[in-house]
This record gives structure tokens, sequence and C-alpha cells, in this order.
């Protein structure tokens, strides 16, 4: 909060928080930095008047006018000549290299440097001046979405933070009339530090409103390293209850699940959550690499009141696992031991362990349902094989609390090459679908990140169904709700004739639905393209080998880009639907499968569309919406108002 430490020299005071909240107050003599430190924390979302006094021989430390913390002693403090600091560490740590941490997380109203102690009572009669002033707002110190409306690449109508960094979206549920959606959040910087949960509302899972942080990181036994994924159900009682991650460092098995539930169950946006202050599981020496033990996703068995809890793992010498739980309270939980388990020889691109189990039913038109396992690999030591997300299909086994699968080969659940990641979902109540959401990562380095104060995004929703035994993967219906203007809408006109009428699209948020004829030549569109062709990114289906794949090499100029992609069988033509976001790409091809991806061009007018192919190819139909932003640009930050 003010910083005029000298710690070479033992010189100097600083007056700081700790990790939890804690005030510390340190002060050099010359020879020795001398520390004192509060058991009590800061009371978050209030302010809070502290004040320390230093006299010979007594330094006192007051929080609201209370002393908290007395040091006695016989030394002479020693001033500093360094510059003073206000509101961050005057010798900040790095981070990457690149972001600078130790800097205040709050509001500072006033700081006042005194030449004498002020005695209790006037600091006292100071806090009863403030007290009827302690309160805050939300807006007051929440971070600001309006900084960052001009940023070009930065999407609009996908769920993201005000500014800063997000991980994965996760613990979806409905509850009251409203879809509650969390994610993985670092409100300090765009970088990967210090998650806390994030906590967005919406009537629809698409105009989203953020909530203040629901969970923190807490001093003592339960997650005081980091709350990480999780998952959420409802609960006994028909209460919501939220399983997350919980970090503690200091352990020798530093992950296990904890559980916070509601403090106000009448609350509409169920803003305020409690913590529990013990650990529901914790990994013991028997199961698998330790501390690579997390990510537990709930669910509850539809036919009784028995929930099933699977945990992400890894065994050492045998392959990545989950491991599942039992519960009939959502409170005390029983081990059942592995639900499924890979041989890392046999399929080592799946990691030594996994991250992210989903578990969901999905069923086609007939009513047949089957259970699709989506898991994320992750590579405990080094590995020549990329993270990415993979799915199977096949049976739940009650009776031995094991996933069968119908096939022991796993399928990608994206073509994107890891931007589609970090997979939750849950069994919408309202409409009985499986709905899976995800995190779609960024494609830039940290420097880049740090200039844009931002990183990351939501992926859109996506529903999951079966037909012919095979997994489907289609938007929601309710994204209907984001067209704004209707900029083409036709059909049987040969692709010649469709790309006049695309000539004048030039905007940044698009859904475009095309389907082609069946073709054994390559067709396509040509997206984010300017005018010259110097800047495009290139979606292509080559009919003759049934392979997709999406073109980058020449998505930002001066920026060596790749090509994603793999297989596509089908019997008809290529049909797409494609969501354009400023620098998100998200692609549905032939409700079969996904590629997720971004583009950063930098000329003025890349914001091109332009189909490809024989010039006498037949466009069955194409219907291009120009889309909008699901908050309202140039009002002020204020999240219990407007939707974002």
């Amino acid at each position: 909060m003010i910083d005029q430490l000298d710690k070479e020299n033992n010189r100097g005071f600083a007056l700081s928080l700790f990790q939890h909240g804690e005030v510390q107050f340190e002060m050099g003599d010359g020879e020795k930095i001398h520390l004192l430190r509060t058991r009590q924390q800061l009371e978050l979302y209030k302010k809070s008047l502290i004040t320390v006094t230093y006299s010979k021989g007594k330094i006192e430390l007051f929080i609201n006018s209370k002393l908290q913390m007395v040091k006695e002693f016989d030394w002479a403090f020693v001033t500093s000549d360094i510059p003073l600091s206000i509101g961050m560490n005057n010798t900040p740590f790095q981070i990457s290299g690149i972001f600078k941490g130790g800097m205040f997380s709050g509001l500072i109203d006033y700081i006042r440097v005194f030449n004498e102690p002020l005695s209790e009572e006037a600091i006292h009669r100071e806090f009863i001046e403030l007290e009827g002033k302690l309160q805050l707002d939300l807006k007051d110190i929440d971070l600001d979405e309006t900084l960052l409306l001009d940023d070009v690449h930065r999407p609009q109508y996908h769920a993201i933070p005000p500014q800063h960094w997000m991980n994965e979206p996760h613990a979806p549920f409905y509850y009251n009339g409203k879809y509650h959606l969390f994610y993985q959040k670092n409100a300090s910087g765009p970088y990967f530090s210090n998650l806390h949960w994030g906590h967005w509302t919406s009537e629809d899972m698409v105009f989203w409103r953020n909530e203040r942080t629901a969970l923190f990181p807490q001093r003592g036994d339960v997650s005081p390293s980091g709350v990480w994924s999780g998952s959420a159900t409802i609960g006994p009682k028909g209460i919501p209850y939220l399983f997350y991650t919980s970090a503690d460092f200091s352990k020798k098995y530093n992950q296990g699940v904890a559980i916070a539930t509601p403090k106000d169950i009448g609350d509409p946006n169920l803003v305020e959550w409690v913590m529990a202050d013990k650990m529901a599981i914790m990994q013991t020496d028997r199961q698998g690499i330790r501390s690579q033990f997390r990510d537990p996703f709930v669910w509850k068995d539809p036919a009784n009141d028995i929930w099933y809890l699977i945990i992400g793992g890894g065994i050492v010498g045998k392959g990545p696992t989950a491991w599942i739980y039992t519960s009939i309270d959502c409170e005390n939980w029983e081990f059942k031991g592995e639900f499924f388990t890979v041989d890392k020889d046999e399929y080592p691109y799946l990691g030594s362990n996994w991250e992210l189990p989903v578990f969901l039913p999905v069923s086609d038109a007939k009513g047949n349902t089957k259970h699709v396992l989506i898991v994320m690999s992750f590579f405990h030591t080094e590995s020549r094989y990329h993270v990415d997300t993979y799915y199977y299909i096949g049976d739940f086994d009650k009776d031995n609390f094991r996933f069968v699968p119908d096939s022991e080969e796993p399928q990608l659940i994206d073509y994107g090459k890891f931007k589609f990641s970090g997979p939750s979902g849950f069994v919408d109540p309202v409409t009985g679908k499986s709905i899976v959401f995800s995190i779609l990562q960024g494609d830039r380095n940290e420097q880049e990140e740090y200039d844009a104060g931002w990183a990351h995004n939501a992926g859109l929703p996506i529903e999951l169904y079966l037909e012919n035994n095979e997994l489907r993967m289609r938007t929601l219906e309710n994204l209907t709700s984001l067209r704004e203007e209707l900029l083409v809408d036709e059909s049987n006109l040969t692709l010649s004739e469709i790309n006049q009428k695309l000539e004048k699209i030039n905007h940044k948020m698009l859904e475009v639905l095309v389907e082609f004829d069946k073709s054994d030549g390559n067709v396509g569109l040509e997206l984010k393209k300017n005018q010259n062709g110097h800047e495009k990114t290139v979606l292509v289906y080559d009919g003759k080998n049934s392979q997709v794949w999406l073109d980058r090499r020449m998505s930002r100029l001066g920026r060596e880009g790749d090509i994603q992609g793999g297989p596509l069988d089908i019997e008809k033509g290529f049909k797409v639907q494609l969501f354009l976001d400023h620098s998100t790409i998200e692609c549905f091809m032939n409700n079969k499968k996904m590629m997720t991806s971004r583009a950063y061009p930098i000329l003025a007018d890349s914001d091109h569309l332009t189909l490809i192919g024989d010039l006498e190819t037949n466009i069955r139909s194409i219907k291009v919406y120009r889309l909008k932003p699901i908050w309202k640009r140039g009002e002020t930050s204020d999240h219990y108002d407007n939707r974002y």
C-alpha cells in the first residue's frame, strides 16, 4: 500500500497486505528488517481503516481503530532514500519476465503520513467519522470492461471477464430460473496465477451478467494456494453445491476436493458462497501420481438419491485415469476405484494423467441413450505430444462403478489444436439437453496479452447428441437471439454469383450458414480476409480425400501460421455453420466435427468473406447474419444493471 523499504540495506518501511488479506508492516534498522503481521484479514468488498504508529521503542498496528499488534524494541528506525511507491511494491517480482507482481488489488481512498504518532483516541475518532462510509458497491472496485471496448481482437458476444485472465469456465447449473457458470479468474493481470472463481449468471446461456467473485483462496487447510476447476450439482434439499479443486502447496499431496454452498439460498443471483472449512476428499498415496488429482465432476443418478464424483489423475506405469466416488449427502464420499484407465503405452498422446473429466448422457432422436466421457490430456513430464481434448462413447456400469467404452480408440472433439479446451458440462433441466462449455484459448505470446490486458474467453455452449451411435454436436438454438441483421439469404446459385453478393460484407461479428453441393474438389470459405488477399484464414473441405482443414498461414501479416484439421466423412455436400467474433473462429461442420481457432489480422479491412471452389459449384443455401454484442457499448460498468 505504501513502500519505501530498502531490502538490500535493511532500511525504510512498508505497509502491505499478505497472501490472504492479512496486514503487515515492515521496518528496517540498518541491520535487519522487522515484521509485524496480523492474524485478522481485511474484509472483502468493504473499506477498512488501517493505522500504524511508530514511536521510539514501539510499533502499533490498528484495523478499524482496534489494536491488532504491538511490537516493543530497543533498536532505532533507519530511513531510506529510495523512491516511495503508492499501491505497489517498489521492487515488484517478475512473472514470466513480463508481468509485475506486488500491486495492491483494490481501492485506496487516501494515505496520510504524520510526523508524530496518533493517539488511540485520535485513531478511534477518525474511524467513527468513517464508519458509515465503509460499505462498497461492486462497481466501485470491479474491473471495468469499458477500457477494452475498442480492442479489435476482443470478442464481444462470447462470455468474457471485464479484463485480465480467465481459464476454464466450469460448474454450470440451473437454479430458480437462472443459469450459473463459473470460471478460473485472476483479477491481478492477464496471466496464470492466484486463481479464484469468477461468476456469471444468465437466463438463456447467451447473454451473461458478471457477478462478483464467488470463491477465493483461504487461509488455513482448505485452498490456501488457489481455488481450481470443478463442477456443480443440486444437492439434498435442493441446495446447489460447488465442488472445486483445493490447492495447498505446503502439502506433499497438494490437491483435493472441497465444497461451497450459497450463503443465502433466497438470493436470486447466489452471489455469496460459504466455503467449507474442511476437505471433502484428499488424494492418498494409493491414488497414482502425487499432486495430479484435480477437477471433480459431479452428477446425480436420476433413478435414486446417489451422487457420483469423478476426478482426473494418473497411475505411474499404467496410464491416465479418472477415479470415482459416491455419496448420499454430497459431503461424505466413498472411494470406488478406477472409473476408467487407459494404457499409456498404447495411447501415449492421451497423457500421463487427465484433467477436467466430464461425463454426460447423450441420446438420439429415438431416445436411445449412451454416455460420453470427455477428458483433457496432461503430461506430467516432457512429451512430444501436445495437450488436447478427447472423448469416448460408451456405457456406465453402475454395479461396478466403471465406464465401458464402445471403442478403445479415443476421438478428438475439436480439430483446432487445443483452442477448444477446459471442458465442463451439465444436463440442462429445462430442455433435457447435454450442454458443454469450454475455454477458447488465445493464440498470443505473453507480451501481447500484457499489452492487450486480457487473455482467453469462453467458447459458445454446444449441445451433444447421438446419431447412428456416433457423437454429434451443434450450437444452442438460443444463439439465434444474437442475430441483429440478415445480410445474405440465397439458395441454388453458383459460387460465383454468391461471391458477388458477399463483396460488401465487412464485419467482425458474423454467423455464416452455407451448404455446398457434393463435390470431389475443394470447397470452403476465406475468412477474415482483406481485399487484396494479404491476410486471410481459409476453411477448406477436400471432398476427394474426405478431409477438412483451416489454413492459418496467412492469418496475420508477418506472423507464421499453421494448418489444422482432420478427417470428415460426409455423404452429402459440405455444410458448415461459422461464428466469427473478432479474433475467434468456431466452425461446426455437418454436425459431426468442430474446429475452434483464432486469427489476429492487423490490416484494417481484414473482415471480408469469400467462398472458394469451382466458380460453377452450386450453393444449395447460404445465410449470413450480423450479430450483436452481449453487453451495451458506451454504458458505465454497472454489472448489476447491464448484461455484457
